[in-house]
């Protein structure tokens, strides 16, 4: 016999359960009634899950479709990040020169009056008061050593003053042990913990290891908050057991107050679990697995890096260049331990001598040194490519069609920007393209689309994104037509153009107006009603059938 679920309210035996996160059970309706206003604030289809391979995790407790919200969570802490130029402590907004209001009690600068009283301040406005001088803050628009412990230190003062959030703190991984003795440590030991210890004269208070202690839950659980520039940190307590995948079932986005919504990009069966990307997708497999294992502390070896093809795309390939052969060169695997610390330097040890890419059409084997060669050689070239300049990326993708496969992520990261360049070099947009242009931004926003949709399906910003530039591209491809083919013809190209801009609008639906893609979405949805009312012109235009 099962174990018998207890009642949340009166720890009864209880058959009724929740049914939107399948997690609470009752004993009567009227139970779960009298819970709803505690239980709605942790009421989501996902619980937490532990075991030895994948620590905590987070696993769905029904099936959740795609674009459902999984969870809307606010911050357990929120900080400038550790570089960054000075910023209000209230807000986040960057200070400029002259344009600061100071606290009275502290003297840290502010971008206004009622943001000193801002209760985020309380920790570092209390360590400065104890010290016994105020803070001057001279220099802006350039990163501030002083701010590099503000964020460590809203998260120690917890440990005073709020004893349940800091045990949430607490809780998350900080990868102590893996981050002791790196570049990374030593300079946060410097910049951060001693700086703690004898700027704020709190050496009696923190122990070095709470200190690096809260370091760690920072850099491995903080999330960027894009709503501003420069960007603050924020840390969450049920997001951050999302783990990591490559190819990712879930997104997040922020709330314009800057809370966190968790979402499912693709459809997710019960018991599934719940993934997010701590890197960035469009990264080739070997810059993904070392930035996981430089700043998140584990080698990745989801399905996506487990697959050399990367689910069939080649996204890492590159062209074999024996004669009369038309291949394409990949390695065996890119699942092989990355040097740390703690490993032997020798790249013999682990067999990197050893490594050769093979063509999969003619077997022809190079080098691994061969390869990296090539790959920075082209990396140089795209870093000094003028950026904005649709010219020079076709010049690059031309080029470099010779070395590598058209969707090597190299050829993409070009192929992203000439597709959304082409339309925005003229003051009348794509009705001023050339016709061929107009025909490759089109290719480009298809084939690009698929590919993420294929690679990255849950990164709805960018897919989003390109859709909207798609939609445009077929709408100005029927306008051009009607011109000779009539009404019918731009009647058809106008309505696949409001069909995909009915899927960019979706896509991009959770994304705040603070952002780029909230602004593509808000423009969405208006050129949706003119699409309309142009379809309903063009259908009353067109002849009645005989």
């Amino acid at each position: 016999m099962g174990e018998l679920n207890q009642c949340a309210v009166c720890s009864a035996p209880a058959e009724q359960k929740c049914s939107g996160c399948q997690n609470a059970h009752y004993c009567s309706r009227e139970h779960q009634k009298q819970d709803w206003r505690q239980h709605k604030q942790r009421c989501t289809p996902a619980r937490v899950k532990e075991d030895t391979k994948y620590g905590r995790y987070l696993e769905a407790t029904r099936e959740i479709k795609a674009g459902d919200i999984i969870m809307k969570e606010s911050p357990l802490i929120t900080g400038p990040a550790q570089v960054t130029p000075p910023v209000c402590l209230g807000c986040y907004k960057l200070l400029e020169a002259g344009k600061t209001v100071s606290c009275a009690d502290c003297g840290w600068p502010f971008c206004s009056e009622p943001c000193t009283r801002n209760e985020v301040h309380k920790p570092e406005c209390l360590y400065t008061k104890n010290r016994g001088e105020k803070v001057t803050i001279s220099s802006f628009g350039i990163p501030h050593p002083n701010y590099q412990c503000i964020t460590v230190l809203r998260c120690l003062y917890q440990r005073d003053y709020n004893e349940k959030l800091w045990a949430k703190l607490q809780s998350l991984e900080s990868h102590c042990a893996d981050r002791k003795g790196t570049d990374k440590w030593n300079n946060d030991k410097k910049m951060i913990a001693d700086f703690i210890v004898n700027f704020f004269k709190l050496g009696s208070t923190f122990t070095e290891e709470e200190i690096m202690k809260c370091c760690g839950i920072i850099q491995i659980n903080g999330h960027e908050v894009p709503l501003l520039e420069p960007e603050y940190v924020a840390v969450f307590e049920r997001v951050s057991m999302a783990e990591h995948s490559c190819c990712a079932n879930c997104n997040k986005s922020f709330t314009s107050s800057g809370d966190i919504i968790l979402c499912a990009g693709v459809d997710i069966p019960a018991s599934g679990h719940i993934s997010v990307c701590y890197t960035d997708p469009l990264w080739g497999t070997e810059a993904r697995r070392h930035h996981l294992a430089d700043s998140k502390f584990f080698e990745c070896t989801c399905p996506r890096c487990a697959d050399v093809t990367e689910f069939g795309t080649m996204y890492s390939a590159v062209k074999c260049k024996k004669k009369d052969c038309k291949g394409y060169l990949l390695p065996d695997t890119f699942i092989l331990p990355i040097l740390h610390k703690t490993t032997c330097p020798d790249p013999a040890s682990r067999g990197l001598d050893d490594k050769l890419w093979k063509c999969c059409s003619c077997g022809d084997a190079v080098s691994d040194a061969i390869i990296q060669q090539l790959l920075q050689d082209i990396g140089r070239e795209l870093s000094v490519m003028p950026k904005g300049d649709a010219d020079a990326c076709e010049r690059f993708v031309s080029h470099c069609a010779s070395y590598l496969h058209p969707a090597h992520y190299y050829m993409t990261d070009v192929s992203l920007a000439l597709a959304q360049l082409v339309g925005q070099q003229h003051a009348l947009g794509l009705a001023a393209v050339t016709e061929d242009r107009l025909i490759l931004k089109t290719q480009l926003c298809r084939k690009l689309a698929d590919l993420l949709e294929t690679l990255a399906p849950a990164e709805t910003r960018l897919r989003g994104t390109l859709l909207f530039e798609l939609h445009a591209a077929v709408a100005e491809t029927g306008r051009r037509k009607s011109a000779t083919e009539g009404p019918l013809v731009m009647l058809g190209y106008i309505t696949e153009s409001r069909k995909i801009l009915e899927q960019s609008a979706w896509l991009l639906r959770h994304e705040p107006s603070e952002l780029p893609e909230g602004q593509v979405s808000r423009q969405a949805r208006a050129n949706l009603l003119q699409l309309d009312d142009l379809i309903t012109k063009l259908s009353a235009a067109l002849p009645s059938p005989i």
